[in-house]
């Protein structure tokens, strides 16, 4: 009877530390200020830094590149390594290539009009916001695709890391430097006019990278039922009554709706009109933020 006390209490004591092992991340606290300042400084002035980014972004997103996983997690672990960080076991690197393919040819640009009629409030939930990852500017672009009259809205966060600051926050951060070439967390939505009716659309796209061609798919950014403490990727399309339009952050992850998923959470409120909205698409947001360069987009709206 004692052995099977003693098997069971070491069977629980063994799923303990593997559970500890695999949420530790979530817990240790990896607090300071934004990375992308000192990530940028070493890669113009560390050689090493310099050559483990390329090499790792070269398997990111280059379509003829392979992505080897335990190479990718060494040159990953010399990144955090030279930006202070503890390095990333095999168990948490879940990262992998970022484009589905080279893009053949480049799309047909758009001419990019001033969405006039466009009248947009963002709430954004207030510990968000006190976290550092406040709403800094809006880009709109009106548009037509396919028949379609459609208004490309694109919001630009100042970061994405939880309340908490963990490690798995500053690990996710660094890794965006390398595979986004910035902090900053970009968002994009459409809306879209036809038959007479107005559309808040959240499907995904794809961005083209200048350099390799590589084909960059973004997931939709609809929030669903998701509340601030989980994230989302949902694929909606919603109708709408027109262009004057609130527009709720309902995820850490910056996933958006049209209802308030968090009525008990305190908000910031952000407005915009053609007044204080930057002209472009996503790929000009990225091109100011971001290290990475886009020379088209592909829509599906």
């Amino acid at each position: 009877m004692r052995l099977r006390y003693l098997a069971a209490f070491l069977i629980a004591a063994v799923c303990a530390a593997a559970l500890a092992f695999y949420y530790y991340p979530r817990f240790v606290k990896a607090g300071g200020p934004p990375l992308e300042e000192r990530f940028r400084e070493l890669y113009s002035s560390d050689t090493a830094f310099r050559s483990a980014v390329d090499e790792l972004r070269a398997m990111v997103l280059d379509p003829q590149v392979p992505f080897d996983r335990e190479r990718a997690l060494q040159l990953f672990n010399t990144i955090l390594g030279r930006l202070g960080l503890p390095a990333m076991d095999p168990v948490h690197f879940g990262y992998g290539k970022a484009v589905a393919g080279r893009a053949e040819e480049l799309p047909e640009p758009v001419e990019c009009l001033v969405p006039r009629e466009l009248r947009l409030v963002v709430m954004q939930p207030k510990p968000d916001v006190d976290a550092g990852n406040g709403l800094e500017r809006v880009y709109a672009c009106e548009y037509e695709v396919g028949g379609k009259r459609v208004v490309e809205v694109t919001l630009v966060f100042r970061n994405e890391r939880s309340p908490s600051g963990t490690l798995q926050d500053a690990w996710y951060e660094a890794w965006r430097l390398v595979a986004w070439g910035r902090s900053r967390d970009i968002e994009t939505f459409f809306l879209v006019l036809e038959g007479g009716r107005v559309y808040a659309d959240f499907s995904g796209f794809a961005l083209v990278l200048r350099d390799t061609m590589g084909l960059r798919l973004v997931k939709g950014i609809g929030s669903g039922a998701k509340t601030f403490g989980e994230s989302a990727h949902e694929e909606e399309r919603v109708e709408v009554p027109g262009l004057d339009l609130i527009i709720y952050v309902n995820t850490y992850n910056h996933a958006l709706g049209l209802r308030d998923n968090n009525p008990g959470v305190e908000k910031a409120r952000f407005m915009f009109t053609p007044g204080n909205i930057a002209v472009g698409r996503r790929m000009h947001a990225e091109n100011e933020y971001s290290d990475l360069k886009y020379s088209g987009e592909l829509v599906r709206v």
